[in-house]
């Protein structure tokens, strides 16, 4: 196995999250005293003169970014907060939105272009979420929207969203009036 504590440096930073010393050593199949060690060697090299430290809670362990550097993360965090969603990335909010544990493919197939971009954006917004992997040839994603979605459009349920078929209903009529005063003023 490559350098333990490398290993755990590697897991702790891609998984953003705190974890047990008994999950490291379940999951790596590593003796608990020696996840031990190798976390004692990473608070030593993050001690608290570098960017990311490593913090204990409740006896989980975590990465997080060194608070003497916080204002300066924040000021990226808030300022992608601030970006607006494109066309596309709405559009794609809301097919994921009417249609709960839905693929990107199933999305790109009502869009009819590439969704990649859409779904990343969302999935960085906190928009929507993965809520399942389909036992289907490639365990495709399925996404679903996340409770910012609701707090941002200020219901309390999916099911408190206009009905789908309403709405289409009032953009065709809305359509129609367009065109038709479109042909009056030609």
């Amino acid at each position: 196995m490559e350098s333990l504590d490398n290993v755990i440096e590697s897991v702790m930073f891609a998984l953003g999250r705190e974890i047990s010393v008994e999950e490291l050593s379940k999951t790596l199949n590593v003796e608990e005293n020696k996840v031990k060690e190798s976390i004692e060697n990473l608070k030593n090299k993050y001690n608290n003169t570098q960017g990311v430290t490593l913090v204990e809670v409740n006896n989980m362990y975590q990465l997080v970014t060194n608070k003497d550097y916080y204002e300066y993360v924040n000021k990226f965090v808030e300022n992608t907060k601030k970006q607006n969603l494109s066309t596309s990335a709405q559009e794609t909010l809301a097919i994921i939105a009417y249609n709960p544990k839905i693929t990107k493919t199933e999305i790109e197939n009502i869009r009819g272009v590439n969704s990649d971009f859409s779904v990343n954006r969302l999935l960085e917004c906190g928009l929507i979420e993965e809520v399942a992997r389909l036992n289907l040839p490639g365990r495709p994603a399925a996404y679903s929207v996340t409770n910012e979605f609701l707090r941002a459009c200020g219901i309390n349920k999916i099911e408190d969203l206009p009905e789908y078929d309403k709405i289409k209903i009032k953009d065709e009529q809305m359509l129609v009036s367009d065109y038709d005063e479109k042909q009056v003023e030609e």
